[in-house]
């Protein structure tokens, strides 16, 4: 297995921050499972680093061979490459998918609005991939969705969604609604949840953790659900932005199929 130049390494530690991942349009992803998932997936892979102490068998070899070049790196240059104390000791360097298509409108599209922390938003991708949500879109203000912190916590749910980068927020609005989709937003004085009955195609928006929805979408909306208040009164002011949007997610979802009988 061969080594890797000094400029690779260079150039996949700049993957830590956003202006590196502007600059090449690569991101990292770390951790055996997640690295799989994306082979699975099809996703354009640089190259992966893999430490010494990780014993790969000869089968997952070949796979990680076919997807990319494969260099084995000391303990030290692993620890230069991650953003965790004890990395798991497979790391790729990935191409970020490419923009997400509008037309026709999908069905569900999950809009994060300035959600600022990186685990709600990766968590909130990975639940919108298993409740089987058409598309994530990034609104303005909101946590990279290829930050590592954000990769790690969709546990390869990444490749289970489509991503759509909002850059202008009010146009985006306007083409949801051109495109018969109906907004709403969450707001504890919105529809009780167990009487919301959106119309497809339609977008949920998870607004920021501190903040709410952003005033451009709140103008847009055609209106609000709340999950309401349950358990002990006063105990809790409010729930997590992730824990409140999988409670909604789950009552969004498309319908399961049955097999048939």
């Amino acid at each position: 297995m061969a080594a890797p130049t000094a400029r690779q390494l260079k150039d996949a530690a700049a993957l830590l921050r956003r202006k590196g991942r502007q600059a090449t349009g690569c991101f990292q992803v770390e951790g055996w499972r997640s690295v799989m998932s994306a082979i699975d997936a099809g996703a354009v892979i640089e190259h992966i680093f893999v430490g010494p102490a990780l014993t790969v068998p000869d089968d997952d070899m070949v796979r990680l061979a076919d997807a990319a070049p494969v260099y084995r790196i000391s303990d030290r240059e692993m620890q230069q490459l991650s953003d965790v104390t004890t990395p798991p000791g497979i790391l790729a360097v990935v191409r970020q998918p490419e923009p997400a298509a509008r037309d026709p409108w999908p069905d569900r599209v999950l809009l994060l609005d300035g959600v600022q922390d990186p685990g709600n938003v990766g968590t909130l991708i990975r639940t919108a991939a298993w409740m089987g949500i058409d598309t994530v879109a990034i609104g303005p203000g909101t946590a990279d969705p290829f930050a590592p912190k954000v990769v790690r916590s969709t546990m390869g749910g990444l490749w289970d969604v489509v991503l759509d980068r909002v850059a202008d927020l009010t146009d985006w609005l306007e083409q949801a609604t051109t495109g018969g989709a109906q907004i709403w937003i969450t707001d504890m004085t919105g529809t009780s949840l167990t009487d919301w009955a959106p119309s497809t195609p339609s977008v949920l928006v998870i607004g920021s953790e501190a903040q709410g929805c952003s005033e451009a979408v709140r103008r847009a909306a055609a209106g609000a659900v709340s999950i309401g208040r349950g358990g002990v009164p006063g105990a809790v002011e409010s729930l997590n932005a992730a824990v409140a949007g999988a409670i909604i997610m789950s009552r969004w979802a498309p319908p399961v199929s049955q097999p048939p009988v």
